[in-house]
């Protein structure tokens, strides 16, 4: 085992490497060449380079936005961090983070996010893929004392001490969150205690001596690699220049008087040269001065080839957002009629089965119903391991999903109601959905998330919503509804076969219908709209459970001379646009049937897409119909009119066609109020689709 004075000599250059490449960048910074918000970690060099050391290639390390130090200590590449600040190509991210975003993954060094405390959950899933992988590797998330304040921390560390996971905390407490100081955001109490009181073991340490960071360091990750769980350090530390720049902002008069040159006489650098003397009295001159010079050298050459590197291609700004579409067959033919949640529970089954590192996690999976019986008996099956109950931790152990997406495991990850995901949309939509795109597909992120939409019986306004607008909005976030039984069972197995995050969401009243289900395991295309029922005069575009009303609607009013064609839209985002524009250009008409709100749903977003690339096709206004524009309710009496069903999609259809004077309205809405086999939920429907 190393000592720290033979890794000394080691040590002072990292730090030394730290500190000069960023005095350079606070310099360079100043031409305005540099177009991205740079936070320096001048005076915190000690916690990166002692951690650090510690560590393998194949550990990890997670990081914020304050990440140089962090990424250099970790053995990331200079130049590649240097093109980066500068938006060039051959940055670590191809110009696409800036100094917020690094990454390289040779070096071990995963990634670096600017939301506090967002890459907290995402070091804990590297953590638990190397537990579940049975690796015996590390992962090591650097944050600060601001991150105290968000309550994903927290989660992750309730998470962490009950899974025993093989991660290391790393608080860098440096008294201060852009301007405000630490005893302006939190009560007097010791950081450390916190995490002590989640059950991790922890250490306080003096972040400017290299040697006390290096032994706390070496006795924390030792314990981890021994399989003893989580441990936590805080290291007391000082950043010499502003929050976010290259400037020094002490007349700024945040800091009290005095207190900035206190930190710097306790210069980390200054340190390790008194305790290079003391081993080395004779040589420590000639030594740093060598490694300055050799350290001048490597930052000039490092800025030099970042100058000199090409700006990215803006064609290529698109790229990387998710991975290629993949088209299967339709799904085959079948006699056997299953429930969509006996589907769902089958593909999981068939999954699993075929691919160990499939697991699945959420609050009530392994009930004795199991998610309204679309996940009982897996843990019966499975076990306790890839079987997972979750605590209730959305956001945070939504990032411990695509923290093991991204280090190859497959999360089956279910959320009870989708009104529970809103907890979970710092992880969705700062990371899940962007880390493809923002390190240049370096990271993919295989994740698959279920969860339950729409409505039911007094579920009211937090637990019978459809917001399928708002995840439609988010590049690399695929959204697929399914209706009929086949469509759960083909969709989710090919969701989890997709490298990119998919959202799944299943209507509450589309459970329990039947359908034919071939039992062998098949996938259908994320991106397709299906046909379900062909027709020359009206289209029929619906989403989720509103393709059963308009089939039902498309049923009766073909009785009276009304071809309506229905489409199953499918997928939300990729949306099968080509398939419904054929239908249109072939209608001349179009109805879109949503399970969402109107105003900002997405119905209204078809219409346009149909008004710019179709217009010339239209005979009439193209109409929506959705939910009204305020919360579900909760009493029957007042879901009755909020709720649009087949009656009055077929008197909106005969509207907009104008035929209300040709028709007999009333006799055709009449056949669509009376109970049919079409009506969700009916466990006796076997569907003919």
């Amino acid at each position: 085992m190393s000592t720290f004075f033979a890794r000394l000599p080691h040590l002072y250059h990292s730090m030394l490497r730290i500190r000069r490449a960023e005095e350079t960048i606070a310099t360079r910074y100043r031409d305005q060449k540099m177009r991205c918000p740079t936070h320096l970690c001048i005076g915190q060099e000690a916690v990166a380079s002692g951690v650090c050391d510690h560590l393998t290639p194949q550990d990890g390390v997670f990081s914020n936005h304050r990440a140089h130090g962090h990424y250099l200590a970790k053995g990331g590449s200079l130049p590649t961090l240097i093109a980066e600040l500068y938006g060039k190509a051959t940055g670590c991210c191809g110009g696409r983070g800036g100094s917020m975003h690094l990454i390289d993954k040779k070096a071990g060094f995963l990634g670096a996010t600017p939301i506090v405390g967002g890459t907290v959950p995402i070091a804990a899933g590297h953590a638990f893929a190397w537990k579940y992988l049975r690796q015996n590797r590390v992962s090591v998330i650097f944050f600060g004392d601001g991150c105290f304040e968000e309550g994903v921390l927290h989660e992750v560390m309730n998470f962490a001490a009950l899974r025993r996971l093989p991660l290391l905390f790393v608080c860098e407490n440096n008294g201060y969150s852009v301007y405000t100081r630490l005893c302006e955001r939190q009560p007097d109490r010791p950081i450390l205690g916190i995490a002590q009181a989640h059950g991790i073991p922890g250490t306080l340490g003096e972040g400017n001596d290299i040697q006390q960071v290096w032994e706390l360091a070496g006795e924390a990750i030792d314990a981890i690699r021994e399989g003893n769980g989580p441990r936590f350090l805080e290291f007391t530390t000082y950043r010499w220049p502003e929050h976010c720049g290259p400037n020094d902002d002490d007349h700024l008069g945040y800091r009290p008087k005095g207190e900035l040159a206190s930190w710097q006489a306790r210069c980390p650098l200054i340190r390790g040269q008194e305790l290079l003397g003391q081993r080395h009295p004779e040589a420590v001159e000639s030594l740093i001065q060598r490694l300055e010079q050799e350290t001048a050298a490597e930052i000039a050459a490092a800025f030099e080839f970042a100058l000199s590197s090409p700006e990215p291609d803006p064609a290529t700004a698109s790229q990387h957002v998710w991975a290629a579409e993949r088209d299967y067959p339709p799904a085959p033919p079948s006699n056997r009629a299953i429930t969509q949640a006996d589907a769902l529970r089958e593909a999981t089954v068939q999954a699993m089965a075929a691919d160990p590192t499939v697991f699945i996690i959420g609050e009530g999976v392994p009930d004795p119903k199991g998610i309204f019986g679309t996940t009982s008996g897996l843990r019966e099956r499975f076990g306790g391991e890839r079987v997972l109950d979750m605590p209730l931790s959305e956001n945070g152990l939504t990032g411990v999903c695509i923290g093991a997406a991204i280090a190859g495991l497959k999360p089956l990850m279910t959320h009870q109601r989708v009104d529970f995901i809103f907890l979970a949309m710092d992880q969705l939509v700062n990371q899940g959905s962007k880390w493809r795109h923002l390190f240049q597909g370096q990271n993919t992120v295989p994740l698959v998330i279920r969860t339950i939409i729409g409505r039911g019986w007094g579920q009211g306004p937090q637990h019978a919503q459809s917001p399928q607008a708002l995840f439609a909005h988010l590049p690399g976030l695929k959204v697929v509804m399914p209706v009929t039984a086949a469509d759960a069972k083909g969709l989710l197995l090919a969701a989890l076969d997709d490298p990119d995050p998919v959202l799944i969401l299943e209507h509450r009243w589309l459970h329990m219908v039947k359908g034919f289900v071939a039992e062998a395991p098949f996938r259908l295309s994320l991106h397709r709209a299906r046909v379900m029922r062909p027709g020359t005069r009206v289209t029929l575009a619906a989403f989720s459970y509103m393709a059963l009303e308009a089939l039902k609607a498309a049923e009766v009013l073909a009785e009276y001379g009304v071809d309506a064609e229905v489409i199953d839209m499918r997928s939300v985002r990729p949306m099968d646009f080509p398939t419904l524009l054929e239908s249109v250009r072939k209608t001349g008409a179009l109805a879109v049937l949503d399970t969402g709100w109107l105003t900002g749903g997405v119905a209204g977003e078809v219409v346009a897409r149909v008004a710019e690339e179709a217009f010339s096709s239209l005979k009439c206004a193209p109409i929506r119909i959705a939910l009204p524009d305020y919360p579900a309710p909760t009493a029957p009496a007042l879901t009755e009119s909020y709720y649009p069903e087949a009656d009055a999609v077929a008197q909106r259809v005969i509207a907009m066609l104008g035929l209300a004077d040709q028709l007999p309205v009333e006799e055709i809405l009449a056949k669509l109020r009376r109970p049919g086999p079409l009506d969700a939920p009916n466990p006796a429907f076997v569907g003919p689709f």
